[in-house]
């Protein structure tokens, strides 16, 4: 049987604010392909390694790469100018511009590692068409189209997380981070995001890694799911395993989650 082909790998990550350890020693790998979930107990470390594999910390010691290349210490920028694109816990919108030019312009921070095209107009209007073509594709995709011309702070909560998917989108990334999409939506919207990201790995190639709350969610569309806790690496195994993990069971006690 063929190795998957890898992804993130993180290497012995730890972090350190003062003399409190958030994150110790932690080592894992996500494969090409995979919906990769990071799940854990309030207050286990989920978010401080999440914002480390995205640059948006710097690490106490460890190593990252992705794809085989070392992007250990690189800002959120320069990660994502290597693929890796995040959205946020909250919708992090605009709000005073249309959801088009919302998308729009994740679309030209996508090409921000690029300045020389918009040196000459010949490839300021090319990028102007291309962006144009690349909204109006990923508007479609992430099904709002009857919203696109309306104001983004005017949006339903829901509609404001889509829309910070298809911002990220439109970026171009290979690699999809998402901190807790399902946060603050009803469980029909739930549904629908956990459904947008199956068709996001499935239909556009792109990777996921997400960390999210919503056992349920995480357990429907994972491929493999790492849990951490007190910032260790508790277990990391397929959803129906996690689900049934005495550890991860105990970790959980006391918490209105039901793993099953």
């Amino acid at each position: 049987m063929t190795e998957p082909e890898m992804a993130i790998d993180v290497v012995g990550a730890s972090k350190f604010f003062g003399g409190l350890r958030a994150i110790g020693n932690v080592s894992f790998s996500t494969h090409r392909g995979e919906i990769f979930g990071i799940i854990g107990p309030n207050g286990a470390g989920k978010s401080t390694l999440f914002n480390l594999i995205t640059g948006t910390l710097p690490m106490t010691s460890g190593r990252i790469r992705y794809r085989g290349t070392d992007i250990t210490g690189l800002g959120p920028h320069a990660v994502a100018t290597k693929g890796i694109v995040r959205t946020f816990q909250s919708a992090t919108v605009f709000p005073n511009k249309t959801l088009e030019e919302n998308v729009r312009l994740g679309f030209l921070f996508g090409r921000l590692n690029v300045p020389r095209r918009f040196a000459d107009r010949a490839h300021l209007r090319r990028s102007r068409e291309e962006a144009q073509e690349r909204t109006g594709e990923v508007v479609e995709f992430c099904g709002l189209t009857e919203a696109r011309h309306r104001i983004a702070g005017d949006l339903a909560y829901g509609l404001q997380k889509t829309l910070g998917v298809a911002m990220a989108l439109a970026a171009g990334p290979t690699q999809l981070l998402m901190d807790e999409p399902a946060a603050g939506l009803n469980p029909v919207e739930t549904r629908a995001m956990g459904d947008l990201i199956l068709r996001i790995r499935n239909e556009r190639a792109i990777d996921v890694v997400l960390v999210e709350h919503d056992i349920a969610m995480v357990t429907r569309i994972c491929d493999r799911i790492l849990v951490i806790n007190r910032g260790e690496l508790l277990a990391i195994d397929l959803p129906e395993v996690i689900r049934n993990n005495p550890d991860v069971i105990e970790a959980y006690l006391g918490a209105d989650i039901d793993l099953h």
